[in-house]
């Protein structure tokens, strides 16, 4: 079964794309960066990969904290890369603290992060 995809930069990519990956239960390794058109509602659809331990979101800008909050089953995911998805916020950090087998979390040039938000990581 296929246990990685990398899939960086296919700008033609969207949320319909990713309904097709659902069924993909082996999936270890997601590479979605640059693929603009992916939002929240993509990330829902990625909810039963169980298995996923890495899942790179770089420039995914239509992710926002709604998004974070529906990769809470994702428990084995060590690795999550988060860079410059602008959306991203205080508010939806807490989601993330649920992830307690994540060893490896991309926040950079996420503006909208601040102390408060790197806080509810760890609370």
């Amino acid at each position: 079964p296929l246990t990685s995809l990398d899939l960086e930069d296919c700008k033609e990519v969207s949320d319909n794309g990713l309904h097709a990956l659902a069924g993909l239960t082996a999936l270890t390794s997601l590479d979605l960066a640059f693929c603009e058109q992916v939002s929240d509602n993509g990330l829902r659809l990625l909810a039963g990969l169980a298995a996923l331990t890495s899942l790179d979101l770089t420039l995914c800008g239509q992710v926002s904290d709604d998004g974070l909050r529906s990769l809470f089953g994702l428990t084995a995911l060590t690795s999550l890369n988060l860079y410059n998805c602008t959306q991203v916020t205080d508010y939806g950090l807490p989601a993330l603290a649920g992830l307690t087998a994540l060893t490896s979390l991309n926040l950079a040039a996420c503006e909208l992060v601040s102390d408060n938000g790197l806080q509810a990581l760890y609370t």
